[in-house]
């Protein structure tokens, strides 16, 4: 007889590290992606075959992918009494190209393995019973740690409100209890939640979408890598242009107002007129003797130099005559 079983994988809606203390709720949903098993009498013992890894497991050390499933078939095994042999095929798992999503993939190996083998046995159990025994092989594989309600969505499916009832002390403790005993404790308090029929969750693979904008990144990053380097240029070359200027500017200011310039004799005079307090009317107005020197600047029309030159009077401008050399 062949038997064709699967379990439902797990989210978290709320509360996944508050149900971790006894009697506080969490809110977990069973999603419609499931993991697929094949049961079917086999040799004396039990035989656990991973197909998507090849791996096979008949006894003794069981590797990482087939340890929680291990622990739970033979728990499974004492709890049925059977002692004709169980092969258990796992077809896929709750994981992407080698990638565990974080979909229960432990929890729902665990339901599979009892649920194979009370199948395939005479023995009748319920689902209480089912979940108690994958509850505590899940907590003992895990070293005594971790709440069952990521077990409690892989048996059930739904949403669900999980409280956890765990008495246990140690992973050892659970596992020396005869199997009747642990079938009939309930170390889960589980109420099903309703919801609206017409009620959808979609669940977006997070990790695969960076992936992908990654990727698209990747490729345009020459062309952003081009384009910032030549910002960048632009920016530092102008910036030194700016500092440049900038080192200009502070070193005429600070060369003009150096006070051991040594200045000609006609350059001190012009300076002190030009500091002179302003007459209160205009300086052609005033006697020629006690009229300031006006200086201006002129540039030499052939060697473009500029040197300071007396302003005439303003009254004697009509009747003058332009001067070769002077702009």
């Amino acid at each position: 007889m062949t038997v064709r079983l699967s379990a439902s994988g797990k989210v978290f809606l709320a509360g996944e590290y508050a149900v971790l203390d006894p009697g506080r709720p969490a809110l977990v949903a069973g999603i419609d992606w499931k993991m697929h098993a094949v049961a079917e009498p086999g040799a004396r013992g039990v035989q656990i075959v991973h197909r998507p890894s090849g791996l096979l497991w008949d006894g003794g050390q069981a590797p990482a992918e087939l340890r929680f499933a291990a622990r739970a078939a033979l728990l499974a095994m004492a709890f049925c009494r059977k002692p004709d042999g169980v092969r258990i095929s796992f077809e896929d798992d709750l994981s992407r190209e080698g990638r565990k999503l974080g979909l229960g993939g432990s929890a729902a190996a665990c339901v599979l393995a009892v649920r194979a083998v009370c199948a395939l046995a005479d023995r009748r159990s319920g689902e209480d019973e089912i979940l108690a025994l994958a509850v505590a092989a899940h907590w003992a594989e895990q070293g005594g740690a971790g709440s069952g309600a990521d077990v409690a969505a892989a048996a059930l499916g739904g949403i669900l409100e999980v409280r956890s009832r765990i008495a246990w002390q140690s992973a050892g403790e659970v596992m020396a209890l005869p199997a009747d005993r642990v079938a009939a404790s309930r170390p889960l308090d589980v109420r099903r939640v309703a919801v609206p029929p017409q009620l959808r969750l979609l669940l977006v693979d997070a990790a695969g979408l960076a992936k992908s904008l990654r990727r698209r990144r990747s490729c345009a990053m020459p062309r952003r890598l081009a384009t910032r380097r030549l910002l960048s240029t632009r920016s530092a070359r102008a910036r030194s242009r700016w500092q440049r200027s900038a080192r200009m500017r502070a070193f005429r200011s600070s060369h003009r107002s150096w006070p051991g310039r040594a200045l000609s004799p006609r350059r001190r005079e012009l300076r002190e007129n030009r500091a002179a307090p302003a007459a209160a009317t205009a300086p052609w107005s005033l006697p020629s003797a006690t009229r300031p020197v006006i200086a201006r600047k002129r540039r030499c029309a052939r060697t473009s130099r500029c040197f300071a030159s007396p302003r005439p009077d303003p009254a004697s401008r009509a009747g003058r005559r332009p001067v070769s050399g002077y702009s």
